[in-house]
């Protein structure tokens, strides 16, 4: 169970780097089995691909059926619940209300030089032409993370959407998470998971296409695989996403049952999972300490909240809400929840955070479902260096520029006096002077 609260300034460094730490993913001790699979499916194709799914999966795969038919996503629609296929269609509403609006228009201005000399210099931006998105199967079944591959990738203008995810022990790909990605516009799905999957993207086999971006959480092997292959230039990827996390600021104002209960929603996403409180009252540490005490031993996944919480939770407590924010921005949360009695200003403060839940009203659950925003998240502190999946994740960006004769001519001595320095680069400076 969670440790009772402590005061974040008595910590031991070695504490303190701990909760910061958390399950922090080690991906070079995986490289020793992730690298042989990917070359193997890199040299075997489909063949290595049945071999790994029986190996990791359990599951005995024929070529044949690494493509889910049409027929089978079809019949998957009878097997779904209409109040779910409902909730499925708004989610995917809310998705695409939301990343619509991300969507930029090229960049173009022009400008002369004081000889009279005009030129233009721009920016487009084009969609990438494929794209791989990563569903995990294991301990749940996640439609959600489904539509927040595909959406705004759709959005973003991707022609080809293909979406990966493991069997489940009767073979097949959750009927839900089928539907999911129909509904969300998936092109093609393909039932292979963990490091198979990712080398199939990257490098395409008989079955499956090769794609230019691979998106979406998955366990310490496959986000090793997706790193290993971007470090070669095989394939881009999006931010890291590893074991789920939140971190709560919270003041006297805030209800310690809400609090309580939005760190067992992420404690109970898995064993590694992380949920910390930092707040700067004594009363709401205590209050959510028993809370979280008297709730834990009747939920259905007691066993994973305890050791989530018991490994990778905390309550902290801070002289004021000052030490709190640069305690979050250190951390660097994945979901930062912030109930305060002012929020907003809070928020002014905050550089590193994954997505952010102002208020008492703004649990990450209703993120992780139906706002609008996305929750394919980077974890593990790299907030401070990435953000989570958006329309930009898809698209590339491509800068131009268009001179006049005068305008060449007026920054064509500065252009001859570099190129004169770097080398010398003496066919540069034939460029220029031919010109001029």
């Amino acid at each position: 169970m969670i440790k009772f609260p402590r005061r974040l300034k008595k910590l031991s460094n070695e504490e303190y780097e701990k909760i910061l730490r958390r399950s922090r993913i080690k991906i070079e001790e995986t490289m020793k089995v992730v690298i042989p699979v990917v070359k193997e499916v890199e040299e075997k194709g489909d063949e290595a691909i049945i071999k790994y799914t029986k190996k990791f999966d359990g599951i005995s795969l024929k070529k044949e059926g690494i493509l889910v038919k049409r027929e089978k996503i079809k019949g998957a629609y009878k097997r779904v619940d209409p109040e779910v296929l409902g909730a499925l269609e708004r989610m995917q509403k809310q998705l695409e209300d939301f990343h619509i609006r991300q969507k930029r228009d090229n960049l173009i201005f022009y400008k002369s030089f004081p000889n009279g000399g005009e030129y233009r210099v721009g920016q487009k931006f084009v969609p990438l032409e494929s794209v791989g998105v990563y569903v995990p199967g294991g301990k749940g079944k996640y439609p959600s993370t489904v539509m927040m591959g595909i959406v705004p990738a759709k959005v973003a203008g991707v022609k080809k959407v293909i979406l990966v995810s493991p069997p489940s022990q009767n073979g097949e790909i959750p009927d839900v998470v089928m539907v999911a990605a129909d509904i969300a516009g998936a092109n093609y799905l393909f039932k292979v998971g963990g490091i198979q999957a990712i080398a199939a993207l990257a490098y395409g086999t008989q079955t499956i296409p090769r794609v230019d971006l691979i998106v979406g959480p998955g366990n310490i092997y496959v986000t090793a695989a997706k790193a290993y292959l971007s470090s070669m230039g095989k394939i881009a990827t999006d931010c890291p996403a590893g074991p789920s996390e939140i971190l709560i600021i919270a003041d006297e104002s805030a209800n310690s049952e809400y609090v309580g209960q939005d760190l067992l929603s992420q404690a109970e996403h898995d064993e590694n999972a992380c949920a910390v409180l930092v707040t700067s009252s004594e009363e709401l540490a205590r209050n959510v300490y028993l809370y979280l005490k008297e709730k834990c031993p009747g939920s259905l996944r007691r066993e994973i909240i305890e050791k989530s919480l018991r490994n990778y939770g905390a309550i902290l407590i801070v002289d004021n809400l000052e030490e709190a924010i640069n305690f979050a921005n250190e951390f660097a949360p994945e979901h930062l929840e912030i109930m305060t009695e002012k929020p907003e200003k809070v928020l002014d403060k905050i550089n590193n955070a994954g997505s952010v839940f102002l208020g008492d009203f703004s649990p990450v659950a209703a993120g992780d479902y139906l706002t609008g925003t996305n929750h394919i998240l980077p974890t593990g502190g790299t907030a401070k260096k990435f953000s989570g999946v958006s329309v930009d994740t898809f698209l590339k960006k491509i800068t131009f520029q268009s001179l006049s004769k005068k305008a060449l001519e007026f920054i064509s001595k500065d252009i001859m006096t570099l190129a004169s320095k770097e080398g010398p680069f003496e066919e540069h400076l034939k460029a220029i002077k031919v010109r001029v």
